[in-house]
């Protein structure tokens, strides 16, 4: 069987990452949270950094591309690794998940935002310390005190952190970081698996299989957690690989993320999202998408388990191949424990 003609309708695969948006020149970062922070290697806690990537008009860009890397990779990890890549949600905001302070001193975070061929970059700075005494330390000097802190002083945002971490402990220290009691209700878990993508040229009717294999940390957040209610919000992010394809591919790797609201019992609960996405191929072609993401799960002591159901159709029209369609299935069993 001929392969599909002009398969830059390949750039389907993509769209497997969070939405793309239409969006004007002059794309930069600004970074939300994060900046000047102090985090306590003992406690295992840190201030996870946000930003916002947004366009020439100021305005939020949703389904950028965000790279966070440590610089050096010795002083922090997200999770063991010394990258992170994620996709900006609506609001055009981007978190860092799993960030773990290693080594005492200041170091770096690289940021790197890319949306339609537009780069832009933004710089994180924070500082470890092994004890909140020492943080504490840091607040009072002024940032001198902090290892390896020196220059221009703490943020008066660290400068509270540090100080709630010395006079609550961490719990304290928590709250001060933007987190609430909820942060007693998280569960946290990896999925792996394949999505199988079917891509048909209505011209032709040839066919191409593109075999996937996604990996993504998963994260449940309860804002309520009783006897016969749950509900909160679920988090998916991780990366969508080409494991093989009876056609060109130019999308080997992507960003594979998603979120929902969740509501039930802690026996059934339940949650979906449904994104509209709109991209351009490489030959011009004009790609519309539909991905959706359907949660189940129950809840039983400090372990949450389940499924996640991804679906995402597409077409592509304008190029020389007529209108491609594209249907891509997955799913993933997950089991979470208590964070």
């Amino acid at each position: 069987m001929r392969r599909v003609r002009h398969l830059a309708i390949v750039c389907i695969v993509a769209i497997a990452s969070a939405g793309l948006a239409a969006q004007s020149a002059g794309l930069r970062v600004v970074v939300i949270e994060g900046e000047d922070a102090v985090n306590i290697i003992q406690q295992k806690t840190a201030v996870r950094p946000v930003v916002e990537v947004r366009d020439r008009n100021n305005l939020p860009v949703p389904g950028a591309i965000v790279t966070f890397s440590i610089e050096g990779g010795k002083a922090a990890t997200f999770g063991g690794a010394s990258t992170l890549t994620v996709a900006t949600n609506a609001a055009g905001q981007a978190a860092v998940t799993g960030l773990t302070p290693s080594a005492a001193g200041a170091f770096q975070i690289q940021v790197s935002a890319a949306f339609q061929g537009q780069v832009a970059t933004a710089t994180i700075a924070q500082t470890n310390v092994m004890t909140a005494a020492q943080a504490a330390a840091a607040s009072a000097s002024g940032g001198s005190g902090a290892s390896g802190a020196g220059g221009g002083g703490l943020s008066a945002t660290t400068i509270a952190v540090a100080g709630a971490a010395v006079a609550g402990g961490a719990v304290a220290a928590t709250q001060v970081m933007g987190k609430d009691e909820a942060s007693r209700n998280n569960f946290t878990g990896t999925m792996s698996g394949p999505v199988v993508s079917t891509i048909v040229s209505r011209n032709s009717g040839n066919t191409c299989t593109v075999n996937r294999s996604v990996t993504a940390t998963v994260t449940l957040k309860l804002d309520t957690n009783t006897a016969t209610s749950v509900s909160g919000r679920l988090e998916v992010q991780g990366t969508d690989s080409v494991v093989s394809a009876g056609c060109p591919v130019t999308n080997q790797s992507a960003p594979f993320s998603g979120a929902t609201a969740v509501t039930g019992t802690p026996s059934n609960f339940r949650g979906s999202e449904t994104r509209n996405e709109t991209g351009a191929g490489v030959g011009g072609e004009t790609i519309q998408g539909t991905t959706t993401m359907v949660f189940d799960g129950s809840l039983s002591g400090s372990t949450v388990t389940g499924t996640i159901k991804w679906e995402q159709k597409s077409v592509s029209t304008g190029g020389a191949g007529g209108p491609v369609d594209q249907l891509a299935n997955g799913t993933f069993s997950i089991t979470l424990q208590k964070s």
